[in-house]
């Protein structure tokens, strides 16, 4: 929807009388009584309200054209400070059933999955239960590829096989899924050949963050799944985030069905789907407001973990020598903005689930999406960030030519 300068000034004088119901050009000593001016405090007030309520309406207007047009199927959530600007569902959460989705509807998180993996580590490391710089024979010492420690797998520099890539042959004809132990059990038995040399480059490897799980298992003492449940999902009232894996489906249901991009068709499981800490933890749009809120109040870990985390540690000339915007930090993907700052995000792909979750720390705004219909057009988010950008703009002109 596009808005001249003129219209959105008026749209404007109309929110604030309506905000404020007081009289533009009433005219003095009418024997009325006489209206309060309102304060400053309460124009900028409506003024932010403004701008929320034009935002909504526009991103609503952009995704709703999406679900016509692409077929977009999924949940969308947009905040400002912590608090929905939009929120939205379109389609279905199960196709068969006629099950619609809603914005408290489960998604397999995919490599979104990696931020509370991240954050499951750091949170060891800020309780001096753990070091980054600890190797990984610490907890595994039969583990064959040497010169490896806990920031490389948190930072994707290891090097290591990504166990996604591996086919049935590799893994066992009579294997039905994989699990963290068995994958690792392979990365000692049959020593598949690294991509490249510990701390050389980043090369984002699914392998990395299942390790990761086996880490936190082996220091906690109790299972992943536990480990996130007690310490992340319950404490932060996250009632629709949990981990579900190949080795589940028989006893609970994993949250919204995964579909590829044509004709309502459900992905399949794979042997690799009873892996975790790389994926699996399926959560809600609104639980995810939660994270991000978690995180931005100091709930989940301490204020340098977090500066920590949010830093690029691929600085070397190999990595991100095409575009130097982008970066990885520690479970945390982020591209500079023109004022300097970066935009922290993680992407996810897994089995048609396709998911954004992006964060503009220093403006305050936060874009989920999680989608269950194979989609690549989800992750093209920079539409809603130019809605903002165009709302705030043209909200500023406009007030500054009713000022004049």
């Amino acid at each position: 929807m596009a808005f001249s300068k003129r219209i959105l000034c008026l749209l404007m004088v109309s929110f604030l009388s309506n905000c404020f119901d007081f009289q533009l050009f009433a005219a003095p000593n009418e024997g009325t009584t006489e209206s309060v001016k309102p304060s400053e405090e309460d124009i900028l007030c409506a003024n932010a309200e403004f701008i929320n309520q034009m935002t909504a309406q526009q991103i609503q207007a952009y995704y709703s054209r999406r679900h016509k047009i692409d077929g977009f199927n999924g949940c969308v959530l947009v905040a400002k400070d912590g608090k929905p600007l939009y929120s939205g569902a379109y389609g279905y959460a199960n196709i068969a059933g006629h099950d619609t989705l809603s914005t408290e509807t489960s998604f397999q998180l995919a490599s979104v999955t990696k931020t509370f993996t991240s954050a499951g580590i750091l949170k060891l490391v800020d309780n001096g239960q753990l070091s980054l710089d600890d190797s990984i024979q610490k907890f595994f010492p039969e583990f064959p590829y040497h010169g490896i420690t806990v920031k490389l797998l948190l930072s994707h520099r290891t090097g290591l096989p990504d166990y996604i890539l591996w086919d049935q042959h590799f893994i066992g004809e009579g294997v039905q899924y994989l699990t963290n132990q068995s994958m690792l059990d392979l990365l000692i038995t049959k020593h598949p050949q690294v991509r490249a040399k510990p701390d050389r480059l980043f090369i984002y490897c699914n392998t990395n963050y299942a390790l990761l799980a086996l880490i936190i298992e082996k220091v906690s003492g109790i299972s992943y799944k536990e480990y996130m449940q007690q310490n992340i999902f319950n404490p932060l009232g996250m009632c629709n985030t949990f981990i579900c894996t190949l080795q589940d489906t028989a006893s609970i249901h994993c949250g919204a069905t995964c579909y590829e991009a044509r004709r309502w068709r459900e992905w399949k499981w794979a042997f690799s789907d009873g892996v975790v800490g790389d994926k699996g933890i399926y959560s809600s749009v609104e639980d995810m407001l939660k994270w991000d809120n978690a995180l931005k109040e100091g709930k989940v870990l301490s204020a340098e973990m977090l500066e920590d985390a949010y830093k690029p540690h691929n600085i070397d000339r190999y990595s991100f020598a095409k575009d130097r915007r982008r970066n990885y930090g520690y479970g945390w993907r982020m591209i500079k903005q023109p004022d300097g700052s970066n935009l922290i995000y993680h992407n996810g792909n897994w089995h048609g689930c396709n998911n954004v979750f992006c964060r503009n720390l220093k403006q305050g705004y936060t874009v989920i999406v999680l989608g269950n219909k194979e989609n690549g057009a989800n992750y093209l988010t920079q539409p809603v960030w130019d809605i903002i950008a165009r709302v705030k703009n043209d909200q500023n002109v406009a007030a500054s030519e009713q000022e004049q």
